[in-house]
């Protein structure tokens, strides 16, 4: 069964979802697994990338642009309208969705993170797509979180 899992994160912090996105695609690449992160716009990937590379204080997250023909990292990211068929062929294990919709590419994977930060519009979009994965039969999951 494909399985989503919502990560609320409990207090306001600036690039909230960027940070936990982050850490949760470290998380993956340190397992050896393929993560895809899709933001709404290009200006919102820019934000992910510079949250990226300064991911921490002794280190910095390996990751790629969608637009690269072979990227080397586990970690892949650009707007949820970047993405091709070919992007969607290279098998990755985890989806982790930072766009305030469902992209329409969802079922290509098993596993969903879903990250909703602490304000009212970013918890009513959360809310939608929490029914919409609950109407098509995903099992859901709920994690809060405080950065």
């Amino acid at each position: 069964m494909k399985q989503v899992d919502f990560y609320l994160i409990s207090n306001q912090v600036h690039d909230a979802k960027y940070k936990l996105a982050s850490r949760l695609a470290n998380k993956l690449q340190r397992s050896g697994m393929r993560a895809l992160v899709v933001t709404d716009n290009e200006k919102s990937t820019e934000s992910l990338d510079k949250v990226m590379w300064t991911y921490s204080d002794v280190s910095f997250l390996a990751h790629d642009d969608l637009s690269e023909k072979r990227p080397p990292s586990n970690v892949h990211i650009g707007s949820h309208n970047t993405v091709s068929q070919a992007v969607l062929a290279r098998d990755y294990d985890v989806l982790i969705n930072l766009a305030n919709d469902i992209p329409m590419f969802n079922h290509h994977f098993a596993r969903i993170a879903e990250i909703v930060e602490a304000d009212d519009n970013s918890k009513a979009a959360g809310r939608a797509r929490y029914k919409s994965y609950k109407t098509e039969g995903f099992e859901l999951q709920m994690h809060n979180i405080e950065l």
